[in-house]
C-alpha cells in the first residue's frame, strides 16, 4: 500500500511538472509570437520580407533587395503583398536594365488589374519610352476607363471580417490581442488596410490591440453592424447611379471597409475609398466612457454611412491644391454640397442647425481668418471647439457652393464647376456669397 501510495505521488509530482513545462512553452512561444509581430508591425508594413525589400532598396542595395522582393512574393498569403513586392520588383529590373525579367511581371499585374497601375505611367525613367513599355500603358488605360462606370463599382468587406475574428479571439484572452490582431487582421491586410495602416492608424499590432482593448466595450456593442455592413450597399448604389445624372465625368472606384482606432472617417486613396467602418456603426446604447472629447462628436449612427461614402466619394473628382483656410473650406464644403443634392442630406447636418441661426457671426470671424493656413479653429476641431459645433468651416464652404450654384443658369454646368475648382479665391468671388 505504502509503495503505491509512493508511486502516486511521483506521478502526479511528474505530471504536475510536465503541466508547468507545457505552459511555459506555451508561454514563451506566445512571448515569442508577440515580439515577432510586433517586430514587424513596427515597419511600414506588417510583412518582414517586404519591409526588407524596402529598406535594402532604400538603402542603395539594389540586388539584395530585388531578393528580398522574390522572398516576399514566394512565401507571402498575402494578395497585397505579393503584387506590390511584383510592382518594385519589376521597377528594380528595368532599373538595373534587366527588361526580360520585368516585362513578364507587368504583364501579370496588367492580368491581375493590380490596383495601382497608374504607377507605371508616372514613371520618368528613360524604359517609359520604349515601345513595349509604351503598349503596356495602353493596357492600363483600358483598365482605368472601368471606373467611369457604377456598375463597375465592388465593395469589399473582407477586412472588417477579419478584424471581428481578431476582436471575437481577443475578448477571451487580451493578453494575446497583438498576435490575433496581427495574424487576423494586419497580415491578411487588403490593399486598402495595407495603405491605412500606413497612412492612417500608423501603430504596430501591440499598440492597436492596446488601444481597441481600451474602447472594448464600444466594440463589443459595434460588432452587430459591422457584420451588416452590406445592408448598406444598395443605398449607396442608387446614390452613385445619380451623382452619375449629376456630374457625367464621375469614376467610381472600389468602396473598401476598415476598421482604425478612429483614425480617419472616410479617405480617397489613388486606388478608391476607404471608410472607417467603426466610425460610423454606433448603437444608442454604445458604451464611449473611454472615448475622449474629439471621439465622443465623431461617432456617428449606422445611418451616416452612405452619407459619409458620398462625401468621400466627391473629393476622389476633386483637386486639393488650396493653400489657405478658403480653400480647404470650399473644398470640404464641395462634398457637402454635393452631397446633399445626391442624397438630400450630408455629413454636417447638425453643424448647418446652430450655423444657419448665427451665419453673420460665423462669417466675421472667418473672413479674418480666411486667407491664413491656419484651419485649426474651422476643420478638424471636435477636440477644441466650445459653446458652438466643430468643423464650421465646412459650413462656409457648404454656403458658398450654395451660393454659387443658385446664380447659375446650367446646373449640370456649375456642378461641374464646384468640383473641379484650381482658383479657390476667384470661385469664391464669383459666388457672390454675403456680397
Amino acid at each position: 500500500m505504502k509503495k503505491t501510495l509512493i508511486i502516486m505521488l511521483l506521478t502526479t509530482i511528474l505530471l504536475s511538472s510536465c503541466n508547468e513545462h507545457s505552459k511555459k512553452q506555451t508561454s514563451d512561444k506566445q512571448i515569442i509570437e508577440n515580439e515577432y509581430s510586433e517586430l514587424i508591425a513596427l515597419g511600414s508594413y506588417p510583412n518582414y520580407y517586404y519591409n526588407l525589400a524596402n529598406e535594402l532598396n532604400n538603402a542603395g542595395r539594389p540586388e539584395l533587395a530585388i531578393e528580398a522582393y522574390q522572398n516576399c512574393i514566394k512565401t507571402s498569403n498575402s494578395q497585397t503583398f505579393v503584387e506590390d513586392a511584383m510592382f518594385n520588383l519589376s521597377m528594380l529590373y528595368l532599373d538595373t536594365k534587366q527588361d526580360s525579367l520585368a516585362y513578364p511581371l507587368m504583364d501579370s499585374l496588367i492580368n491581375r488589374k493590380y490596383t495601382w497601375l497608374n504607377w507605371y505611367k508616372n514613371s520618368d525613367n528613360p524604359y517609359s519610352e520604349q515601345p513595349e513599355y509604351v503598349s503596356k500603358l495602353s493596357l492600363i488605360d483600358s483598365i482605368t476607363h472601368l471606373k467611369d462606370n457604377p456598375k463597375n463599382c465592388n465593395f469589399h468587406y473582407q477586412d472588417v471580417f477579419n478584424f471581428i475574428t481578431a476582436f471575437n479571439k481577443s475578448r477571451s484572452n487580451w493578453s494575446n490581442s497583438p498576435s490575433y490582431f496581427y495574424n487576423d487582421y494586419f497580415s491578411k491586410a487588403s490593399k486598402a488596410l495595407f495603405y491605412y495602416q500606413k497612412f492612417k492608424i500608423q501603430s504596430s499590432s501591440h499598440q492597436f490591440a492596446y488601444r481597441i482593448e481600451d474602447k472594448k466595450e464600444y466594440f463589443k456593442s459595434i460588432i452587430p453592424n459591422l457584420e451588416q455592413l452590406y445592408t448598406q450597399e444598395k443605398t449607396l448604389r442608387n446614390y452613385f447611379n445619380e451623382f452619375e445624372k449629376l456630374y457625367i465625368d464621375a469614376v467610381f472606384p472600389d468602396i473598401y471597409y476598415t476598421v482604425g482606432c478612429f483614425n480617419a472617417g472616410g479617405t480617397s486613396s489613388p486606388f478608391g475609398l476607404i471608410i472607417g467602418a467603426e466610425m460610423h456603426t454606433k448603437m444608442k446604447d454604445s458604451d464611449l466612457s473611454n472615448f475622449n472629447n474629439w471621439e465622443k462628436k465623431v461617432v456617428r449612427d449606422f445611418s451616416n454611412l452612405p452619407l459619409i461614402t458620398i462625401h468621400e466619394l466627391v473629393h476622389i473628382q476633386q483637386n486639393n491644391n488650396y493653400n489657405n483656410l478658403l480653400g480647404n473650406a470650399i473644398y470640404e464644403g464641395a462634398a457637402d454640397f454635393i452631397s446633399s443634392l445626391v442624397c438630400g442630406s450630408h455629413i454636417n447636418q447638425y453643424v448647418h442647425e446652430w450655423a444657419n441661426k448665427n451665419e453673420k457671426e460665423v462669417w466675421n470671424e472667418f473672413k479674418m481668418d480666411m486667407y491664413g493656413e491656419n484651419t485649426q479653429n474651422w476643420i478638424g476641431n471636435a477636440d477644441r471647439a466650445k459653446d458652438k459645433p466643430a468643423d464650421l468651416g465646412y459650413y462656409i464652404g457648404f454656403r458658398i457652393c450654395e451660393s454659387y450654384y443658385e446664380k447659375q443658369t446650367d446646373k449640370k454646368k456649375a456642378i461641374k464647376d464646384i468640383i473641379t475648382i484650381t482658383d479657390w479665391n476667384q470661385f469664391y468671388l464669383k459666388s457672390g456669397y454675403m456680397n
